[in-house]
């Protein structure tokens, strides 16, 4: 027999053995794989794939100021024109608090203000906002500039909300300027979300949410199994049965904040009984990590983009000055930051008296801060005031 001969009975009887072995295989799943399609039909069918615990619906949800957005969890709905907290709140058709934005033209120098309600201005009318009254302050301090200032806050936005809206929408907008206002949300409990967030969103942060609906191959199977959504519901129901609040550790220390009670936010299910779980210890909506990471990428678009970058250090009406992931930021990579306690607590006023409520600057404020940051704007970046660009 050749050589040949012998290699061709060789690679007949190896491909023989794997079809074999394939086949075995093939018989060895198909019960299982039988068993897993009628407990899929069977969790269906039974309608136990409804979310045990839940967020309540957000102020702003109830109020129809946001919408469901399948890039940013919510935004801002368009041409809005209702009353909220008190004042008269109108969007444009992009959904921003303000009027119509055109094309940038060489002669405008455009500021996209993101952040979270305070940028948005709770409480006061759209021309009170610190993000429309800045362009006011600088127009007669950038000479030969027409000062544009665009208001992209939202209510109850995390820095890595902020983040997906700037690479998906905001760097179509043109702008020369970015400012950014970001704390307490990142620091909140993750049942601070809108109404679609349930007992398996209460165990991720904003970003890991976000991974865990849009990836490929067996988070694709996750998203669309019903046995699977039951399976995760229950192991992390259970798993947020096991908190020990006396472990927990308020992160709202970490930002000179006191250690403040707040509102329950988390229901049973669509019947909207109040949990009594310690929503504070089920985790934060963005890490320290990754708010360094949002951090950075925010730095990095702006750079490639030639795009300043100016931090706010935001303040709130029992903050207190503090050391923080964004300080250090702002430290290591040589990003300018604004002090916001500087204009909302001034030693010359009773403390809390620039706020209409715990976290939201009243329209004096907003002034205040508008000044402190058109201040800043001109000192940080003096070749602003001479017209270079």
């Amino acid at each position: 027999m050749s050589e040949n001969t012998r290699r061709d009975d060789t690679a007949e009887a190896s491909g023989a053995s794997n079809s074999r072995r394939g086949r075995q295989w093939l018989f060895a799943l198909l019960p299982a794989l039988v068993l897993l399609l009628i407990a899929e039909c069977g969790t269906r069918l039974l309608l136990v794939t409804s979310p045990g615990l839940q967020s309540v619906p957000l102020p702003p949800e109830s109020a129809g100021l946001i919408r469901d957005d399948p890039e940013l969890f919510w935004s801002l709905r368009p041409n809005l024109d209702l009353e909220y907290l008190g004042a008269r709140v109108t969007t444009n058709s992009l959904g921003l608090r303000g009027s119509e934005v055109g094309r940038a033209t060489p002669a405008e120098y455009r500021i996209l203000s993101l952040g979270e309600s305070t940028t948005f201005g709770s409480g006061v009318e759209n021309e009170q906002t610190y993000t429309a009254l800045l362009a006011r302050e600088l127009d007669p301090l950038l000479p030969g500039r027409e000062v544009t200032s665009i208001n992209g806050g939202v209510p109850a936005y995390s820095s890595f909300q902020s983040l997906r809206y700037f690479e998906e929408r905001g760097l179509e907008l043109d702008p020369d300027m970015l400012i950014l206002y970001h704390e307490l949300n990142d620091y909140l409990p993750s049942s601070l979300r809108d109404s679609s967030n349930n007992e398996v969103g209460l165990l991720q942060t904003d970003w890991q949410r976000w991974d865990s609906e849009r990836g490929a191959g067996l988070a694709f199977v996750a998203r669309n199994s019903a046995l699977i959504k039951f399976l995760r519901s229950h192991l992390a129901r259970e798993r947020i049965e096991s908190f020990d609040a006396a472990e927990f550790d308020n992160p709202l220390l970490e930002i000179g904040l006191p250690d403040i009670g707040i509102s329950p936010r988390l229901a049973r299910g669509q019947d909207g009984e109040p949990s009594v779980k310690n929503e504070a210890a089920l985790g934060r909506r963005v890490s320290d990590e990754e708010r360094y990471l949002i951090l950075q990428r925010f730095a990095q678009l702006a750079d490639e983009r030639g795009i300043e970058l100016l931090l706010i250090h935001p303040a709130y009406q029992a903050s207190n000055p503090h050391p923080c992931v964004l300080t250090r930021f702002a430290r290591d990579a040589g990003v300018m930051m604004s002090k916001a306690g500087v204009a909302l607590h001034p030693p010359e006023l009773p403390r809390g008296s620039l706020f209409r409520d715990p976290w939201h600057p009243n329209a004096e404020g907003h002034a205040r801060l508008a000044k402190r940051l058109a201040k800043d704007i001109t000192d940080f970046f003096p070749l602003l005031v001479t017209g270079a660009r």
